[in-house]
C-alpha cells in the first residue's frame, strides 16, 4: 500500500487459501509473512511486487509476527491443528525457528 494515499500497489494471493493474520515483516525489500495452514508456512515475498521468492513449512500454525536481526528472521509457531474444535489433539507450538537471509 502507498502510504502517502492509501493505493494499494500489489497483492498476492495465499498459495493455500488459508488467512494469514499476523502482521507482516519487511527487511532488505524482502516481506515476510505467515499462515494458518496446518503445515504452517512462511513466504517470503519481494516487498516491491509481491512476487513469491520462496517458502518453507514450518510444521505448524503461524499466528504472530516474523522478527528480524542481523540478517536472520526470528519465528515461533502455534498449534499441529488449524481447526481445534474438529480435532481436540492439541499440540503447543514448541519450536522456534530462524532462518539466516
Amino acid at each position: 500500500m502507498e502510504a502517502r494515499n492509501g493505493n494499494i500497489l500489489w497483492s498476492t494471493a495465499n498459495p493455500n487459501n488459508a488467512t494469514a493474520p499476523g502482521p507482516v515483516t519487511v527487511a532488505n525489500g524482502v516481506l515476510f509473512a505467515g499462515s494458518t495452514y496446518g503445515r504452517g508456512p512462511i513466504y517470503a515475498m519481494n516487498a516491491k511486487t509481491g512476487k513469491i521468492m520462496w517458502s518453507n513449512d514450518t510444521g505448524a500454525t503461524i499466528y504472530g509476527g516474523i522478527s528480524v536481526s542481523d540478517g536472520c528472521i526470528y519465528l515461533g509457531n502455534g498449534y499441529k491443528v488449524t481447526v481445534g474444535y474438529v480435532n481436540r489433539n492439541y499440540t503447543a507450538g514448541t519450536s522456534l525457528y530462524a532462518y539466516c537471509v
